[in-house]
């Protein structure tokens, strides 16, 4: 059946511009905000008949009745995906973008260690101009203020680089400026990241069909701009709390201000 493409990313940082245009492709379907890694830790507990929550549940997998339980959770997983309707006919691929769920690399390196995990990042000082234009329903309250959301950012990066640093994983970075600056080169190496083939057509996302449920639903339907890109440099004043927070990243991944 239909494999999942995992796009991670914090919220803000151009997943749903990845999602619409891969889905423009007929072998890639838009599973959208999929709470089923969520699902899994859930579960998990139970079905290892562990006395304790996700993470730690995982330690039953050492045990011999337990060795084929990453096999559960990936069945607990498509099955639900097949109920909720993400796999259109004829695709090969589903998208799953649900924001955050790069805190459960691990987990999906896990149960997915083929499935391509697409890591959308973007200048952080823009993420923190769009985070306070909009309101997270997430949970968590990251966004409630620029402090928070800075520091849940900068704590997302080194939890994504621990499990760079611990595990083998189908991991690739797309750049939201790349997207918007090269777009045709950045989506191929993209398709030929994922193992499928490239199709001129899905560069126009703006005239996929499909309606995303984000923030992002409107600049979506547009065609390809770039006044969202290094934004931040109209609000430098206000942004003064969170650059002290945010530099050690910056200058990790390359940008500057």
């Amino acid at each position: 059946m239909a494999q999942p493409i995992f796009i991670l990313g914090f919220p803000r940082s151009g997943t749903t511009l990845l999602e619409q245009t891969l889905s423009g492709s007929p072998l890639i379907s838009a599973g959208d905000e999929l709470p089923l890694i969520h699902v899994l830790a859930a579960v998990m507990p139970q079905l290892f008949d562990s006395p304790t929550p996700y993470p730690s549940a995982l330690s039953e997998l050492w045990m011999g009745d337990h060795l084929e339980g990453l096999d559960e959770l990936r069945d607990v997983y498509l099955k639900r995906a097949k109920q909720l309707g993400v796999m259109t006919p004829g695709a090969r691929w589903f998208t799953d973008k649900m924001p955050l769920n790069e805190m459960h690399m691990g987990l999906i390196g896990l149960v997915f260690p083929q499935a391509p995990l697409l890591h959308v990042i973007r200048h952080p000082l823009d993420i923190m101009v769009s985070a306070m234009s909009n309101i997270f329903t997430h949970g968590g309250f990251c966004g409630s203020s620029l402090e928070t959301a800075a520091k849940h950012l900068a704590t997302s990066a080194d939890m994504v680089q621990h499990y760079r640093d611990q595990m083998t994983l189908h991991y690739r970075t797309v750049r939201y400026e790349d997207m918007v600056d090269d777009q045709e080169t950045t989506i191929r190496g993209v398709f030929q990241f994922i193992g499928a083939p490239y199709q001129p057509e899905v560069l126009s996302f703006q005239d996929n069909a499909r309606y995303a449920r984000t923030a992002s639903y409107q600049q979506v339907t547009e065609r390809l701009y770039d006044r969202s890109r290094y934004r931040y440099r109209n609000y430098l004043d206000h942004l003064q709390p969170a650059i002290p927070i945010l530099e050690p990243l910056m200058e990790k991944l390359g940008y500057s201000i």
